[in-house]
Order: structure tokens, then sequence, then C-alpha cells
């Protein structure tokens, strides 16, 4: 039995040495009570890994954290899946915003059919290795008006705070159509707009090519095509 099996990962000196030995590295962790990054890993190589983690991770159970040592190591699919569950599970301990921050989070991140929430997590580990730090919420928007055009998400840089338009949440949207707008918008925080030929480009090339990284871009493209009509009404 090697060392790293012998450690207690139920205290903190223990989980530290358990993840040093794991990572054959110097590992700091950092305790947070962020609403939207759960897990946040970086590395340098004077200092090691810098894990900042929820404080749901504190009870977390022994293979829950084998499976955040794999997908620092190599990002495989089933630890990121484990970890998915995990956090769903643990809803309960992400705080609530205070009173004085619900004008800014105008609408909650649940709606009839689509949970934003759950959407921004999962493309922010899977895709985005929780880089992008920001809040999603429902636009508040009327439903029953026609309309000519459509804007299906904006984000908003000062505020950090991603809104989607309410008539995607509706039965018969497909949920990686709602992933692709989720994933737009997150993008635009990690590629900014750039003054090209005296103009503000906000989807220069560079963002442009890391749209399609997004593995339904061109069936969520097709799928627009094909019912923007049924949107507009």
């Amino acid at each position: 039995m090697n060392r790293a099996n012998k450690l207690d990962v139920t205290t903190e000196n223990g989980r530290l040495q358990w993840l040093e030995s794991c990572l054959n590295s110097r590992v700091s962790v950092v305790w947070t009570d962020n609403r939207t990054s759960m897990i946040s890993v970086t590395r340098r190589p004077s200092s090691g890994y810098q894990l900042r983690l929820h404080h749901m991770f504190q009870e977390a159970p022994k293979p829950i954290w084998q499976a955040l040592v794999d997908y620092i190591q190599n990002k495989h699919t089933p630890s990121k899946q484990a970890l998915q569950t995990y956090i769903s599970q643990k809803q309960s301990l992400i705080r609530h915003p205070p009173s004085s921050q619900l004008s800014t989070l105008r609408l909650p991140a649940q709606g009839r059919y689509i949970d934003l929430n759950a959407i921004y997590q999962h493309l922010n580990l899977q895709y985005f290795h929780n880089r992008v730090q920001a809040d999603i919420t429902w636009m508040r928007t009327s439903l029953k008006r026609k309309r000519t055009s459509i804007r299906f998400g904006v984000y908003d840089r000062q505020q950090k705070l991603i809104r989607i338009h309410r008539l995607l949440d509706q039965s018969f949207v497909p949920y990686y159509f709602v992933e692709s707008v989720v994933f737009h918008e997150m993008l635009h925080q990690l590629i900014p707009a750039i003054r090209r030929h005296g103009r503000w480009d906000n989807h220069p090339p560079a963002f442009k090519l890391a749209e399609q990284e997004y593995p339904y871009y061109q069936q969520a493209q097709k799928w627009e095509r094909e019912n923007l009509r049924r949107l507009l009404g």
C-alpha cells in the first residue's frame, strides 16, 4: 500500500498531504463560497497547484477527492461526471445572494424547462476548466409580443452577468441549443471585443474559432435557421 492510500482526507492536514502525494507537487487550497464556480485549478512552476474549492468539498468522501485528482491530471470524462453529480447533490450548500444583490440577478436561473445554472456549471467545468466567473439568469422580457428579431443572450462585462432570453425556456427548444447560447456568452468573458479598422469587433476571429469547439455548434446553427420563425412567433 502506498503512502497516499494511508492518508486521511477527512482532516485538513491529511487532505493536503494526500493531494500533494497524489499530484507529486506542492498544493494549496483556498475555500470559497462562490455561487457559480465550484472548482478552479491553477498551476505555477514555482508554487505548484492552487485549488479554489467550494466549501462543499470539505465533507466530500475520498472517491470524490480521487475524482478531483483525476480531473486535475487527465480531465477524464468519468471524473468530470462524478464531480458534476456531487455538486448537483450539494446544491443546498450554495449560498443564495443577499437581498441587496437581487436586483442584479433579475430572474432566477431556474426556468420552467431549463436550469441555466446547471448548464453554466456543466460548461464551465467541461470546456472552460472553471475559468469563467459570472452569474447567469433569464432576461426580464415579455413573451407575448411579436418580434422581427431576437437576441438570444447577452453578457454584461461590468456586472459579470449572463442573461438568456426567456423564449428559449420552452419545451420544443433543444437543450443543446440553449447550451450553445450559454457557451457563446461565456466566451465573451474570456475573449473580449477588439478594436479593428476603427470599430469594435465583438466576435473577432479567435472568438469565432473558439465558439465552434462546442460539439453541437453546427447542429445548433441548423436548428436556429429552421426554427427562428417559430421562436419569433
